[in-house]
């Protein structure tokens, strides 16, 4: 699988920076996975103020986001969760919502929100993301410094 991370250094942050990830406890295995390899990369950045909050599924992560970004001064926000295909189409309804709220939210506030909500047809493509040697968590905080940076 090939990395798709930004092969740029990671940027230099100002030492207060604070970032929260909101992570699903649905495919919490997979979801627990993501967020070690996002804190990975923020602590190389330098960052020391990680804060985490978790959520019941995906479809609550984008009201999480706000609610965060609006009570505390926050630099960034990296979002997980992680969906499965199934039989019916509620998979595709609740990863249209989940990213429809996180744009919402981004533009409506002006904080950068990373999507690293997977939405794949398999368990095992999910594993492939999430506990692989490419892992999204880790692809989402490294877009979010640079992203974070630029601001």
């Amino acid at each position: 699988m090939k990395d798709n991370t930004p092969s740029s250094p990671l940027p230099a942050l100002p030492s207060h920076t604070k970032i929260v990830i909101v992570r699903s406890l649905w495919n919490e295995e997979l979801t627990q996975s993501m967020e070690e390899g996002a804190r990975r990369v923020l602590k190389e950045a330098g960052v020391k103020d990680i804060v985490t909050i978790a959520v019941p599924g995906a479809f609550e992560i984008p009201l999480a986001c706000q609610r965060v970004i609006e009570e505390e001064k926050v630099h960034g926000v990296i979002a997980l969760g992680v969906i499965i295909q199934g039989e019916t189409h509620h998979g595709e309804e609740i990863a249209r919502a989940c990213t429809d709220g996180l744009m919402q939210v981004m533009l409506e506030t002006s904080v950068p929100i990373v999507h690293g909500v997977l939405f794949t047809d398999s368990l095992k493509l999910a594993e492939e993301r999430a506990l692989g040697t490419v892992n999204k968590g880790s692809e989402v905080a490294t877009a979010l410094l640079h992203m974070i940076a630029k601001s």
